[in-house]
């Protein structure tokens, strides 16, 4: 091999803001912002404020955002997919990174490089006594979770599953659903999606 190549995307779509590539999309999709905010139910000043650098979403509106956008949350990281593939390693340190401070969580993409197809995947690391939202929420396609370290709970619609380290649970993302993180460690999570949706 090479000794040392771009990531995938290098000065291409990736170099681009969460706000400029949001912007992007939803004008590829033909919306202004009230459609985008009547398709999403997201404020659409919460939505200007997203495009202009000003915030950063919430989990739950990344996923209506993304939705109502026919879209996989991979404009959330940090580098765009932009070529066509049929495999694609990711190194440690090229993965794309985006935090959610208003749930000390860290996700880490583990699709650069590959166009959006069926399945994303993602590490999470959830800080401590912290959750998903007070909400359940829900989206198409499936999810599977593998706790890699720590502790998680899921809320499946009013069902709690308790999981430790070497525990996975998979169910139908329609299922209403939050998560919680009980303890007083952090928890390191495996997320995979269809459908390219994700949480």
């Amino acid at each position: 091999m090479a000794a040392r190549r771009e990531p995938a995307g290098a000065g291409h779509p990736a170099d681009e803001t969460l706000g400029e590539r949001l912007r992007l999309l939803r004008r590829e999709r033909g919306f202004s912002i009230a459609d985008l905010s009547r398709a999403s139910a997201v404020p659409a000043s919460t939505i200007s404020k997203i495009e202009n650098g000003l915030l950063n979403p919430s989990l739950v509106h990344a996923i209506n955002l993304a939705s109502a956008l026919d879209a996989n949350l991979g404009f959330l990281v940090d580098r765009a997919r932009t070529r066509v593939a049929r495999s694609a390693v990711v190194r440690r340190g090229q993965r794309g990174r985006r935090d959610f401070p208003e749930m000390s969580m860290l996700l880490e993409d583990l699709n650069i490089g590959f166009v959006p197809g069926l399945l994303e995947a993602r590490i999470g690391t959830i800080g401590p006594e912290t959750h998903s939202g007070a909400d359940l929420m829900s989206h198409p396609g499936e999810e599977l979770v593998h706790v890699l370290e720590g502790a998680v709970v899921f809320d499946l619609d009013g069902e709690e599953y308790r999981l430790g380290r070497g525990d996975s649970l998979h169910f139908k993302c329609d299922i209403p659903h939050r998560w919680t993180n009980p303890g007083k460690d952090k928890a390191v999570l495996l997320w995979v999606f269809s459908d390219g949706l994700s949480f």
